[in-house]
């Protein structure tokens, strides 16, 4: 779960900051940089995973040198600063079956991507700084403004003796060279050392064992991190059960072989998934999926209230949206966070409603434990869907942001100049401000629910007219 990053360099984020919560909902006009913030965490994920800058950088959208923030004709910044704040799962497993406990699940992650020019004269990237500690309990206001006291210690075990006093991953300088060490968990003179001279790719990225598990379990963590894109023909189609995927693809492929899956698990969970379809979608009474040896592939179906069945087939995109978020949460293999972008695009207004508490239920609750340690970030522009959120006013677990452009000024080279940035600033809803440590303007402390709601009422309009 990933509680607060600050972002420098990257698109439209100048010196930009925010925290998260469970069930963050990001809302604004269009153009507001909302997508840009899911491009970083997209970027971060990648970057995790790859063996490669260049090639993380490459599957964003536009070249590589407009993802650096541009302060004028020409003038792009040099370098790409990320820090990430998260809350990690206690118990990991490698690819290898290998299991172990964390002793700290808060961990602090620094990035830095930078510009050069490599020995062939090409624009290229290299890391300039890589950290990872982790987070001392005692300056961790995160925490304490959001999970209750009475199952603190099961999200964030106390540590007792033996308290960690160095980095898992620290940039060290020798002779002004760079180099990136990482010491060995319960170990002294253990390091491994990786030069920072042109490199490549995240030290992050180079571990997939538990033998430095704090290490890991970051990486594990950000590759967790999905994006959801539900395209209802994806959503419609039946899975061939040759493919060997049963777990839901970024746009919706193989729900049928999940649901299998799951029927297969406990039949028990057919009837929660059909009770919880039910709840928002009274006329269907009956989940099911079809185990079609004939044609090799699995087809889910669909009862109604007079019993006629309905194949995926011919369901609308909203109920295909709705069924696909009911299946995830009852699907032991989705944990993490699921970003979710404009999830009402493709919805009658009155089912937003039902929308937007299927997501809330998708994320963890912290007064329950041993649960799974599940997130979702939404981002939107549509009222219906802010004012849905006035429900969870006291709910901790829930944060709304409201996100716009504003202009700043920022050096660059020796200069001042204006920047158009992206501003995403907390909506109060009873104290809300009092559980985070960043620090907001008095412009930002006044931003309501129903200010919020005028804003994008109006920018509807404007976007109508043009």
């Amino acid at each position: 779960m990933i509680t607060y990053i600050k972002i420098d360099g990257f698109k439209s984020f100048h010196n930009f900051e925010m925290e998260f919560t469970p069930f963050t909902v990001i809302a604004g006009a269009n153009a507001s940089g909302k997508s840009n913030l899911f491009d970083a965490l997209t970027l971060l994920s990648r970057l995790a995973e790859t063996d490669n800058l260049k090639r993380a950088f490459s599957e964003q959208r536009g070249e590589f040198i407009e993802l650096f923030t541009q302060y004028g004709d020409d003038n792009y910044a040099t370098e790409i600063e990320f820090v990430v704040e998260m809350l990690v799962n206690k118990d990991i497993k490698d690819a290898w079956g290998n299991d172990t406990k964390l002793k700290y699940t808060r961990l602090r992650y620094e990035l830095s991507i930078k510009r050069i020019i490599n020995s062939s004269g090409i624009q290229d990237l290299t890391v300039s700084k890589e950290n990872l500690f982790k987070l001392n309990h005692q300056e961790d206001v995160w925490v304490s403004g959001i999970i209750p006291k009475k199952t603190l210690e099961y999200w964030r075990p106390k540590v007792g003796t033996g308290k960690r006093g160095i980095p898992y991953i620290e940039t060290v300088y020798d002779n002004n060279l760079a180099t990136i060490q990482v010491p060995q968990d319960g170990t002294t003179g253990n390091k491994r050392r990786f030069p920072l001279s042109n490199a490549t790719r995240t030290v992050l990225s180079s571990f997939d064992t538990i033998d430095f598990p704090h290490v890991f379990a970051a990486k594990e963590e950000m590759k967790s991190w999905k994006f959801l894109q539900l395209n209802p023909e994806d959503l419609r189609q039946a899975t061939n059960k040759n493919n060997g995927e049963d777990t839901i693809s970024i746009s919706g492929k193989n729900l049928a072989a999940a649901l299998f899956r799951i029927k297969q698990t406990d039949k028990y969970l057919l009837k929660e998934i059909s009770r919880k379809l039910n709840t928002f979608l009274p006329n269907f009474t009956e989940v099911d999926v079809i185990d079609d040896n004939e044609n090799k592939q699995y087809l889910i179906k669909l009862k109604d209230v007079d019993k006629k069945e309905f194949s995926s087939r011919v369901l609308s995109e909203g109920t295909l949206r709705i069924l696909a978020l009911c299946i995830l949460e009852f699907d032991e293999k989705h944990t993490g966070l699921l970003c979710f972008e404009e999830p009402e695009n493709g919805i009658h207004p009155f089912r937003i409603k039902a929308m937007t508490e299927l997501l809330k239920d998708l994320s963890v609750d912290f007064n329950e434990i041993e649960i799974p340690l599940r997130q979702v970030i939404v981002n939107t522009h549509s009222p219906v869907l802010v004012g849905n959120m006035e429900v969870w006013k006291y709910d901790k677990n829930v944060s709304i942001w409201y996100a716009q452009m504003r202009t700043s000024v920022a050096d660059s080279n020796g200069f001042r100049l204006k920047l158009n940035s992206t501003k995403i600033s907390p909506v109060i809803k009873d104290n809300a401000l009092q559980q985070l440590s960043l620090v907001f303007s008095e412009q930002d402390r006044k931003l309501t629910l129903s200010i919020v709601n005028d804003y994008l009422k109006t920018a509807q309009f404007e976007d109508s007219i043009i």
